[in-house]
C-alpha cells in the first residue's frame, strides 16, 4: 500500500486535517507531520537559521504525529529528512478551511506544501475547500468526496511527473453534495479585491499610527474564463496541474532574439 505523508496550514488540530487522514486511510498508510500553529496565507517560508522544534505527540484520531513549530513547507522537509524518515508516495496538503485558487498559490501555506514536495520529487495534491457561511463545511462528507478525488489522481492515467502538483479545490455547497465530475482547468491569474479600512492607533510611546484592516471581498475577486476561479464559484470541483517553472518563456524568447 502507497504511503501517504499528509500536512496543512491550518495547524495540526485544524478539523480539515482530520477529514483529510480519514480520506486517505482507505488508500494506504498515512503519516502526519503538521504545524504547531496556523500558517494560513504564510506562502512558502522555510526556516535554514535556527533549530526546528519537533515533538512527538498523541492525538486523535491519528495517534502519533509530529507537530513542528514551523511552516509547510518546512514539515515536508522534515517529513522527508528529519530522523527516521521515511520516503512517502504521495504528500497530500489540506483540506484547508478556504479555497486556494488563482493568485492564492503565491500565498497559501497549503500549496507551499505541495510545493515543496514537488521540487523535491515527491507527488503532491493540495486539497482546499472554498467557504461561505451559508455553507458549513460537513467534513464527513466531504472526506468520502476527498478520497474519490484523490484516488483518482494518484491513479496511472492522472499521476503527474515529478515537479509538477496537483491543486484540488471544491466549492461551497450545502451539505457538501459535490457534483462527481472533476473539472480540470488552468489557474486564474487576476487580482483579489484589496480595499483596507484605516483605523486609528497610539503607540507605546504616545504617537499616531495609522491600522489598515483588510476589508477585500473574496467572491468579488477577478474571474477570467474558465478557470479555477470562475470554475469553483460555478459550484464545480476542480483539478488544475502546477509545475514549478514561473519563468516567462516568450519574453525569455524574445530578448534572445535580440
Amino acid at each position: 500500500m502507497p504511503l501517504f505523508l499528509i500536512t496543512n496550514d491550518d495547524g495540526y488540530n485544524g478539523p480539515g486535517l482530520a477529514a483529510l487522514y480519514q480520506a486517505l486511510k482507505p488508500l494506504g498508510d498515512v503519516r502526519v507531520v503538521a504545524p504547531a500553529v496556523c500558517h494560513s496565507a504564510k506562502g512558502h517560508a522555510v526556516n535554514t537559521h535556527t533549530p526546528i522544534r519537533v515533538r512527538r505527540q498523541v492525538v486523535e484520531p491519528f495517534g502519533e504525529i509530529e507537530i513542528v513549530e514551523a511552516s509547510p513547507a518546512d514539515c515536508v522537509r522534515v517529513g522527508l529528512f528529519g530522523p527516521g524518515a521515511v520516503r512517502p508516495d504521495y504528500v497530500v496538503a489540506g483540506i484547508n478551511t478556504g479555497a486556494n485558487l488563482g493568485v492564492d498559490l503565491f500565498y497559501s501555506g497549503t500549496a507551499a506544501a505541495a510545493r515543496e514536495a514537488a521540487i523535491l520529487s515527491v507527488p503532491a495534491i493540495a486539497v482546499s475547500r472554498y467557504m461561505k457561511q451559508e455553507f458549513p463545511v460537513d467534513w464527513d462528507t466531504l472526506s468520502q468526496h476527498v478520497q474519490r478525488v484523490v484516488e483518482t489522481l494518484i491513479s496511472d492515467e492522472f499521476r503527474l511527473p515529478a515537479g509538477e502538483f496537483w491543486n484540488v479545490n471544491f466549492p461551497a455547497i450545502e451539505n457538501d453534495a459535490h457534483d462527481p465530475e472533476i473539472v480540470f482547468t488552468h489557474q486564474g491569474t487576476l487580482s483579489h479585491d484589496i480595499r483596507f479600512r484605516p483605523l486609528t492607533s497610539t503607540d507605546e510611546e504616545g504617537n499616531n499610527v495609522t491600522l489598515l484592516e483588510y476589508v477585500g471581498d473574496y467572491s468579488q475577486r477577478g474571474q477570467a474564463g474558465d478557470c479555477d476561479v470562475s470554475s469553483v464559484f460555478g459550484r464545480k470541483v476542480t483539478a488544475t496541474p502546477v509545475d514549478l517553472c514561473t519563468t516567462s518563456h516568450t519574453r525569455l524568447n524574445s530578448v534572445r532574439q535580440r
